[in-house]
């Protein structure tokens, strides 16, 4: 299995993500807000991409794998991160332009909390999830 696209995606989406944290946490003007909701509309079509062809593609390949533990993973993984596409689509509907700057605490900490949950699937698919899938049966040669 040829992974190094979704590896590529992920470094893409760990910029976007660490900048969204980071205005998130120092927004302070309307201006601020406005471009937090533009980033937030520009990281939406790859993030949801992303994580549908993961979804609905890469994590069922690897649980119908003739290799029991990666099978055994890739179901642990997906049962802890699945979620992950629809608390996106969830946050990215409630923050408008206006409800960000009244409520800029709460969505500082929205943010931070989906940019840690992300970062956390991306570390551990790129860590051990890739690799085993790699090294399995699965694996291109």
């Amino acid at each position: 299995m040829d992974t190094q696209e979704f590896r590529r995606e992920h470094a893409v989406l760990l910029r976007s993500a660490t900048r969204l944290a980071g205005l998130a946490a120092t927004l302070q003007t309307r201006n601020d807000a406005v471009s937090v909701r533009s980033l937030i509309d520009g990281m939406n079509d790859s993030l949801v991409e992303h994580l549908t062809k993961e979804d609905t593609q890469l994590y069922p390949e690897m649980m119908s794998s003739e290799d029991q533990a990666l099978q055994t993973m890739a179901r642990e993984a997906f049962e802890d991160m699945g979620l992950l596409h629809g608390a996106w689509v969830a946050y990215r509907n409630q923050w408008s332009v206006d409800r960000i700057l009244s409520e800029a605490s709460t969505f500082n900490a929205a943010t931070a909390a989906l940019v840690k949950a992300l970062a956390t699937r991306i570390a551990m698919e790129n860590d051990v999830l890739y690799p085993a899938a790699e090294s399995s049966t699965l694996a291109v040669p």
